[in-house]
């Protein structure tokens, strides 16, 4: 499949969700009522209370929901579910086959410490009880965790799911209320400013946010994080009202099976049908227990927490980076070959010029290649079978040499795979391994490069032959500890319908695709993906993009959580192959630049990769964001350590980087260090332009050289104090060197 920038709209992901949100076309299932009609929730006469030494949680035993949380320490209240609505399950009849989306609530409640279960009945008719189950509120500390347990399905039915679209409420008459949200790296707004509507279903998942289901809200100098920690969950955010009344909730949809009632996007091209249910598509269970977070910060010594708070909270749980052999590395693919070209791309031999010029022209600098189309006929061709290396870009023998002659370049050449395409042609068609639309049929998907795929249920494809597959790609080609599996992070949820080897997203996950990652693993190989998600936070160094930005749906303005969240977990680039680098962007979110370039692709393109987004990057992106402001149309983003910050200027798309108190980018320019002995100077037109030596250099020991792709030559430098000035043609980069015996 073709990688390309999420916010195209290019690829699809079957959406997931209650059978409201399939026949409304992707709606959300937050309740009409709260656009419409600005209900409230009256107190309840005998609330059922949990407390702990930060916050009194108080529920009301008639609807089974949040009434008010108190913080205890400031006195700072935040309103429950405040539009006076029930909870709605959706439940399926068997015989006669139907669905309903019903009101449901509680028969009874049990407390236990700081734990209340709440026990419900969900009718599918008013005299036939479907489904049984029991929603918990556990509280610790500051935080709430809300779960489904105890799910009992009725002989002849089976639960869906339950919506909880108001969880947390908070009103425009609260003193500085606001809300905040992860989707598209992140959006900020004033809820006097905000505009109604809700968080968009995602057109390709639906409610569930899969790169970072986080949202605030916040009032009084205080701050309520949600964090939707079940992957299938939805993440729910609506503003409803007009001035002065506006109302933020954060709520939730707990699903506990996937709706076979729904039509799913199958990634069949942006024109093509959805693939629709019949009476036999089976309604797959999740695997995965339904669960939230909430977590409260409170005004402490006369300071207001803001978003950045509620982001650091999230931040402190976040895993670590599994790897850092991604930190240094100039990552990018080649295209080689695809059955539709004429001639191929690049032939090996093509490929080790070019990271041999890369080599000189970056001085050295380590890189990470990956080799797309190199297997069959090129790219897309002959999956899920890896056994032949295109004869047209020079056969095995060509390869493993190229694999070998570049480690000279310091660069680790590796492959780029592919688990979830299989292609009829393939020696290793087994169509037992396709996985099944819910209409029953193959997953047929699309022509990337000449012939349509299918999609792979990996659950049954790791459990059959996809365990000797890793083990003989491994071995065969020598991987050297490092592979790029596509798709295979970006589709994170992808259900399988197969009647014989039915798997919801979450199966497919764990037996699948997380099976994948750990037998690469047995063999020292790590595996990096195409987008980032939320389910690989922790388990995968390297994505190839995150995706984003897109309008905030509640007029609000970027902030960088998602970068401020996953700085030191994950690393993600920004998918470009037209040569446009939008270097503004890239800087605010933390991006690196991953690329697929053609053989044919101009050493100008490259090397404005490598200078302008990669050398700012190596420097930064290990630093934590600790403060963020907005000016107007200037934001500056704060790193730790010393005087480390990120300017930009969204009306005229400039930036400003700073690196221990020395500016080191600008403005299609970088002067910044490179490891420690060395400075890269780069600039996009002729014209000075001016480093500052770190102070450990000394002036007079310091050379400076310009850089070609077959030598290096001399160039004049002036020096006044710790300052060193450079006239610079256009995109002819320049090293300066500590010393002169390093040039």
């Amino acid at each position: 499949m073709q990688i390309v920038d999420e916010a195209l709209n290019r690829r699809s992901f079957l959406k997931l969700g209650a059978a409201g949100l399939a026949a409304a076309g992707a709606e959300s299932l937050l309740p009409r009522v709260l656009g419409e009609e600005q209900g409230t929730r009256p107190a309840p006469s005998h609330p059922v209370t949990l407390r702990s030494a930060a916050v009194e949680l108080l529920l009301d035993p008639d609807d089974g929901v949040p009434y008010e949380y108190r913080l205890r320490r400031s006195g700072v209240r935040f309103a429950g579910e405040g539009f006076g609505q029930p909870l709605k399950a959706t439940v399926h009849s068997k015989a006669p086959f139907g669905f309903a989306t019903v009101a449901v609530r509680p028969a009874g409640n049990r407390i236990n410490g700081t734990t209340a279960d709440f026990h419900f009945t969900a009718f599918y008719a008013s005299n036939a009880p479907a489904a049984d189950f029991t929603l918990r509120y556990a509280l610790e500390g500051s935080t709430v965790r809300v779960t489904l347990e105890d799910v009992r399905e009725r002989d002849g039915f089976e639960f869906i799911s339950l919506s909880m679209p108001s969880l947390v409420v908070v009103s425009e008459s609260e003193d500085g209320a606001w809300l905040a949200h992860g989707d598209s790296g992140g959006d900020l707004v004033a809820l006097s400013d905000a505009k109604a509507g809700k968080l968009r279903p995602n057109t390709f998942w639906g409610e569930i946010n899969g790169i970072l289901p986080v949202i605030m809200t916040g009032h009084s100098g205080a701050v309520c994080v949600q964090e939707t920690t079940a992957y299938m969950d939805g993440t729910l955010l609506e503003v409803s009202g007009s001035a002065p009344n506006r109302r933020a909730a954060m709520g939730t949809t707990k699903v506990y099976r996937v709706d076979g009632s729904a039509c799913y996007d199958m990634n069949l091209g942006r024109e093509a049908p959805k693939s629709c249910d019949n009476q036999q598509t089976p309604n797959l269970i999740v695997e995965q227990k339904s669960s939230m977070r909430l977590d409260f910060l409170e005004p402490e010594a006369g300071r207001r927490p803001t978003w950045i708070d509620g982001a650091k909270l999230v931040r402190a749980r976040m895993p670590a980076i599994p790897s850092h052999f991604y930190d240094d590395k100039f990552i990018y693919g080649i295209r080689t070959d695809e059955p539709t070209f004429p001639q191929p791309s690049a032939t090996f031999e093509h490929c080790e010029e070019m990271i041999r010029d890369m080599h000189a022209l970056t001085d050295g600098s380590p890189q990470l290649v990956h080799l797309w189309g190199w297997q069959f006929r090129g790219k897309d061709t002959g999956y899920p079978a890896v056994n032949v290396v295109d004869e047209r870009i020079g056969g095995y023998e060509g390869m493993m040499r190229l694999m070998e002659r570049a480690k000279r370049y310091n660069a680790t050449v590796s492959l780029s795979d592919n688990y979830d395409d299989a292609y009829r042609s393939s020696p290793a068609w087994d169509e037992e391994m396709i996985a099944r639309k819910p209409d029953g049929e193959l997953w047929k998907s699309r022509n990337w490069t000449g012939e349509v795929s299918y999609i792979q249920g990996l659950a049954k494809y790791m459990e059959g032959p996809g365990v000797e597959r890793v083990r003989y790609t491994c071995e065969r080609y020598k991987l050297p500890g490092t592979v790029h599996v596509d798709v295979l992070s970006y589709f994170a949820i992808r259900n399988d319908w197969d009647p014989k080897h039915p798997a919801s997203g979450i199966r497919n996950l764990e037996a699948g695709r997380y099976r994948i990652l750990d037998e690469f693993k047995k063999h020292g190989v790590d595996v990096t993906s195409e987008g980032l998600r939320y389910p690989y936070i922790g388990r995968m160094s390297m994505c190839w993009y995150a995706g984003g930005p897109a309008p905030c749906p509640f007029g609000g303005k970027p902030v960088p959580m998602m970068a401020l969240v996953y700085r030191k977990s994950t690393t993600w680039g920004r998918a470009g192959n037209r040569g446009d680098l939008p270097l503004a962007l890239m800087m605010f979110n933390g991006e690196s630049q991953h690329s697929i370039f053609n053989g044919t692709v101009s050493i100008a393109q490259r090397l404005d990769a490598f200078y302008l987004a990669m050398v700012p990057w190596f420097r930064l992106h290990t630093l934590n964001i600790e403060g963020f402001e907005r000016m107007g149309d200037k934001t500056v983003t704060t790193l730790e350590g010393e005087s480390n910050r990120v300017e930009i200027d969204w009306a005229r798309n400039g930036y400003s980087v700073s690196f221990d108190g020395a500016e080191v980018a600008r403005d299609s320019a970088t002067f910044c260090p490179l490891g420690n002995d060395r400075i890269a100077m780069y600039a996009v037109a002729d014209g000075p332009l001016t480093a500052t030596l770190p102070t450990s250099w000394n002036p007079a020991d310091i050379a400076a050289r310009s850089l070609f792709a077959d030598r290096k030559e001399a160039v004049k430098f002036e020096v006044s104090g710790r300052k060193v000035a450079v006239q610079m043609q256009a995109r002819r980069p320049v090293m300066l060197y500590r010393t002169q015996s390093l040039a």
